[in-house]
């Protein structure tokens, strides 16, 4: 039975076995124009290392990430003269996760381009707000989360299977609201 990175589009993409349309390539990341973009110009970077989200990465890999995540959003601004740029991580279904590989989007801006990354603020009340200070604060400052290159439970995350000659296009992952 085959592994997950071999049934993972995005480890098809980065093997070059799905075409795409790759704008960036190091040892670690390739970055490639999403087909269903929000924007003109809207990339998906995937890790070459076939992981379910960044925790499962070391602080190096995910410092290439985010270096990669630099040089591509300077390029963006220089060329496509957006007015800006969002980048989205989705963990976990709850989050809009819709593949078991993780990903970052990079989307461009414009004015008046239709997007929209929004949410509803809500109100906690003082005792709600305290006690996920107190609990998030004691747990980053102690020893009782999992080094960074090891899994927390996983999300269940259901991935479209490819038929073998059908060529992949994304769907959004932002819903407008």
């Amino acid at each position: 039975m085959p592994d997950a990175s071999e049934q993972c589009i995005f480890c098809l993409i980065k093997d070059k076995k799905v075409p795409s349309l790759p704008i960036y390539e190091d040892d670690f990341v390739i970055a490639v124009l999403d087909k269903l973009p929000a924007t003109k110009g809207h990339a998906i970077l995937i890790p070459k290392k076939h992981v379910n989200g960044i925790h499962e990465l070391s602080d190096e890999e995910v410092s290439q990430v985010f270096n990669a995540c630099k040089r591509i959003i300077f390029a963006m601004t220089q060329i496509l003269n957006c007015e800006g740029v969002n980048l989205v991580y989705c963990f976990g279904p709850a989050a809009g996760q819709r593949s078991p590989h993780m990903l970052i989007y990079i989307i461009p801006r414009y004015k008046d381009d239709q997007v929209s990354i929004i949410w509803n603020p809500m109100q906690l009340n003082e005792a709600e707000l305290k006690e996920a200070y107190e609990s998030l604060k004691k747990a980053l400052l102690s020893a009782a989360l999992p080094e960074v290159h090891e899994k927390p439970k996983e999300p269940e995350v259901i991935e479209e299977k490819p038929k073998e000659t059908e060529v992949i296009e994304e769907k959004p992952r932002v819903p407008s609201y």
